[in-house]
Parts: structure tokens; C-alpha cells; sequence
């Protein structure tokens, strides 16, 4: 074993690389087994990582991989395994009402379009994953500006803004109006306001393993989705949401 493997930070990556390999959780014994270390070692490594939140104990006294661990390697993914989870929901709810849904992530100070489901009718409006938008004019962006603390808000608002259509709220008063109602309602609605023509809704998905923000929305044309009641579409937005929240935490 090389001096670097021996070393306290080797040890801890050999530790780690362990628990990821076993979801179940291990045993101090089992552990110190499995690493090539003497008992106490291992309990001050252990001890170390938990202290850390890269490793946590459980109440039967295994260990598991940490909050903190699943954090990284959720960010490391790229949010791939929440898309893989959302297509089948998305699929559904784009199925269901006929319009285009898709999952979104705050990226930086835009809306990043992770996965996108479109119905099996034709004529409905298309989103390509990885296209970015606006928070203050997409509806997506709003309900993940609306889950952001008042420090983040304030720089935000700081930022040029650009008028995307005639309907596009631009003013700080605007859009804290905006931000305040996502809140109160747990739904964010654009109207014309980012694409011409495109009614949109969203609401919030947030990881159970990482506290991470997601957007899920669905949207088509404003004088076809608009004559959908806003209600059903709300509701069935907030289920899917739910369902989606769900596979996340039991993956």
C-alpha cells in the first residue's frame, strides 16, 4: 500500500468508496475488516467523516454514506439521475393534457432544461434540454426564484432585463409580485411573457437527498392550453411534482 492510500485522507477516500458500495450500511467491524484497519482507526476515521456529514450513523449502529456525500455526487451527476426519474412523469403529464412538460434547475441566473416529454398529438410547442431562460420571465424560473433567500433575490434584481414580448414584467415591483404570489400559491404561470403565444405553468420539486430545486412545467399554445381549466392543470402539476418527489427519495 502506497504511503498516500495509508495516509488520513486515503483512508477516508477507502471508507467512502466502501459505503457507496453498500446502501445497507456497515458495521466499525465490518468496516475496519473490509479497509485494512485496526479498530480504533477506523472509529476515528469514522468518527471524523460523521462529524463532517460525508458519512452518517445509523440508529442499528451501521454506517451509511452522509447527506453531504449524496450532495456532491448529485452534483457531480449533473442532475442526470432526477431526469431519468422525471421522464416517465413528465410523460404522462404531457400525455395527459396534450401540451409539452419538461424538468428545469437553476443554473446560475437562468433556467436550465434538463429532460422534455412531448405528448403523442401533434402541433404542440417543443423545448430542447439545456436551452436556457429567464428566472423573472419563464414560469419555471419564477417558481426557483421564488425559492431563493432575499440575498440571492436582491443581486438578481440587480441584473439588466430584457423585454422577450409586450407582456414581459420587467420592474422590480413586478417581479416581487410575481415572486410573492409563486409563494403563496406553490405555482408560477407565464402568459405570453417570455415565448409569444405560449401559456406555461410550474411548480417546485425539491430532492429529499439534497434539498436541490427543480422546476417542473408544462406549457403550449396560449389559445389552445388556455381554454384548459388553470385549476385541473395546477393540480395535476402538483401531483406530478409529487410523485416525482417521492422516486427521488426512495431511489
Amino acid at each position: 500500500m502506497s504511503d498516500q492510500e495509508d495516509s488520513p485522507l486515503g483512508r477516508a477516500l477507502r471508507i467512502i468508496e466502501l459505503l457507496a458500495g453498500a446502501p445497507e450500511g456497515m458495521t466499525l467491524s465490518e468496516i475496519a475488516a473490509a479497509t485494512d484497519l485496526v479498530m480504533t482507526t477506523a472509529h476515528r476515521q469514522l468518527a471524523t467523516l460523521t462529524g463532517l456529514g460525508v458519512v452518517r450513523k445509523t440508529r442499528a449502529k451501521t454506517f451509511v454514506v452522509g447527506e453531504r456525500m449524496v450532495r456532491v455526487a448529485a452534483r457531480l451527476s449533473g442532475g442526470a439521475d432526477v431526469a431519468t426519474l422525471a421522464e416517465p412523469v413528465l410523460r404522462e403529464l404531457a400525455d395527459k393534457f396534450g401540451e409539452t412538460a419538461f424538468l428545469a434547475r437553476l443554473d446560475g441566473t437562468h433556467v436550465q432544461l434538463l429532460a422534455t416529454a412531448l405528448p403523442d398529438s401533434k402541433g404542440q410547442a417543443y423545448a430542447q434540454p439545456g436551452r436556457d431562460m429567464p428566472l423573472y420571465a419563464a414560469a419555471s424560473g419564477k417558481i426557483l426564484l421564488a425559492l431563493q433567500d432575499e440575498a440571492f433575490i436582491s443581486q438578481y434584481l440587480k441584473l439588466k432585463r430584457h423585454a422577450y414580448t409586450p407582456n414581459t414584467k420587467t420592474s422590480e415591483e413586478d417581479i416581487r409580485a410575481d415572486i410573492a404570489l409563486a409563494r403563496a400559491r406553490h405555482i408560477a404561470v407565464c402568459d405570453n411573457e417570455f415565448d409569444p403565444g405560449i401559456l406555461s405553468y410550474a411548480c417546485a420539486v425539491l430532492d429529499p437527498r439534497t434539498n436541490e430545486p427543480y422546476a417542473m412545467a408544462i406549457f403550449g399554445l396560449a389559445e389552445r392550453f388556455g381554454t384548459v381549466s388553470s385549476a385541473n392543470v395546477e393540480t395535476q402539476l402538483i401531483n406530478a411534482a409529487e410523485r416525482l418527489r417521492r422516486g427521488l427519495q426512495a431511489h
